[in-house]
């Protein structure tokens, strides 16, 4: 039996919802399209036409069907199950603040713990260095790579992140970068170190001119031929310029964001303040985020930073 036009009008309402309303980024929401699919297909098996036949029994059969689940043999993992569950428990609040549904579902809804696997590859300080120096800064594609490395690490921001900053968000005078929308649809300030807002200056006043083809273009960072990045094309650049600069490891965008915060964590740095500079809601599993004024962060990067420590 097939699904009614409900169906597909109420995913249409919750993507919408997820756009328009809460400001969540492309790649958010097709992560929660793809999540919810699987849910919805679980619902067509069990004969629901319609959402408003929803209760919170679908939730709890769904939630033993993953549990049971296989993919390639293996047990699906509790962080697919988590992403999963998490999909439609928003799907659920979402039809109750619409009121079409009584209830909201998804109200004390248990979502099974995944644990948070720590990045296989941290570069060391001294391979990070060594990664930051290889560029060569008398060419305009090397100032830059030299200036998004240092801001990769300097600030530990995110691959998308790094390529979706606009120009409105640099603040030079005060030193900070304006982060808007980032994962989850929250937006934060973290301040940019010494070494980091150098090389982002020379940059802006040295390279991106030279590629600058269009006064509307206003991505900080650009190709050669004047385009934004894209997360495919800096993931491979990282990792290009790290097989360059002979690191026997593999640099990553992802890579650069956790070396800074277990360097930053080794030399002292509060596990607060690292939240914030990392856009967490939780540094780990266990420790609920809790906010930091941007002042006082400044001072702990630059006491704390490997690249800001005297």
């Amino acid at each position: 039996m097939k699904q009614d036009l409900d169906v597909r009008f109420w995913q249409a309402r919750f993507y919408d919802y997820m756009k328009l309303v809460r400001g969540w980024t492309e790649r958010t929401i097709e992560g929660y399209r793809s999540e919810l699919k699987p849910f919805l297909g679980f619902l067509e098996r069990q004969g629901v036409t319609q959402i408003g036949r929803l209760t919170r029994a679908h939730l709890e059969g769904y939630r033993l069907e993953l549990s049971q689940l296989q993919s390639r043999g293996k047990p699906l993992t509790g962080a697919t199950q988590q992403r999963r569950l998490c999909a439609i428990k928003q799907f659920a609040k979402f039809l109750y603040r619409e009121n079409y549904l009584l209830l909201d579902l998804g109200a004390g809804f248990e979502i099974p713990f995944a644990s948070q696997a720590l990045p296989r590859i941290i570069l060391s300080e001294v391979e990070v260095v060594r990664l930051l120096e290889f560029p060569d800064t008398q060419e305009p594609t090397g100032l830059r790579d030299r200036a998004l490395l240092e801001l990769l690490y300097g600030t530990a921001i995110r691959n998308s992140e790094l390529c979706q900053l606009l120009i409105s968000q640099v603040d030079l005078g005060q030193g900070m970068l304006h982060i808007e929308r980032g994962k989850g649809g929250k937006s934060r300030v973290v301040p940019l170190g010494e070494e980091a807002q150098a090389w982002l200056e020379e940059y802006l006043q040295k390279a991106r001119p030279l590629w600058l083809d269009s006064p509307h273009q206003k991505r900080v960072f650009l190709s050669g031929r004047g385009r934004y990045l894209t997360r495919q094309w800096l993931a491979l650049r990282v990792r290009t310029l790290g097989e360059r600069a002979g690191l026997a490891k593999v640099a990553t965008p992802h890579g650069l964001r956790h070396s800074c915060a277990t360097h930053m964590l080794r030399r002292g740095a509060g596990i607060r303040h690292l939240q914030t500079l990392l856009g967490h809601a939780y540094l780990n599993t266990t420790q609920i985020y809790t906010r930091v004024e941007v002042s006082d962060l400044a001072k702990v990067v630059r006491k704390f930073h490997p690249r800001e420590a005297p």
